[in-house]
């Protein structure tokens, strides 16, 4: 069979930072089903050293991380000039905590992780319209 003169598009790239093993593995499968490569880390610390900044990706950050939380990971994204569209997951966040993520221009989504609430801020990041904090973004 001859080769295509165009290729197949790449499918969008969605990276997942989260400690918990089992929510890795839920949504690399569950995000996979949905059409998307998805790249999991276990600690930001993991995901600075091999994740990139790419345009055609979002990254999906827990915010209880062992050693740098999520915010800060989206911060130190931030200051490498990488915009890439931010997602926080949390269980029961603080007022002050929304506050935050909302002024760095990063979307929120409370766990557990039921419903369409996480794909939906997926496709809008990736569609761009959750607008990436600036590099002097405050986190």
């Amino acid at each position: 069979m001859a080769a295509s003169a165009h290729s197949e598009p790449r499918p969008p790239v969605v990276f997942v930072v989260d400690g918990d093993g089992a929510v890795r593995r839920s949504l690399r499968f569950a995000l996979g089903i949905e059409g998307f490569q998805v790249d999991t880390f276990a600690d930001a610390e993991a995901f600075l050293k091999v994740g990139e900044c790419r345009p055609d990706a979002c990254v999906v950050v827990d915010y209880r991380l062992k050693g740098m939380s999520g915010l800060e990971l989206i911060q130190s994204m931030r200051r490498r000039d990488c915009p890439m569209p931010a997602i926080l997951t949390v269980t029961n966040p603080s007022p002050a905590l929304a506050r935050q993520a909302e002024a760095a221009g990063v979307a929120l989504v409370e766990k557990p992780l039921l419903g369409p609430a996480l794909l939906d801020r997926i496709r809008e990041a990736l569609a761009g319209s959750l607008p990436p904090a600036g590099p002097g973004a405050p986190a």
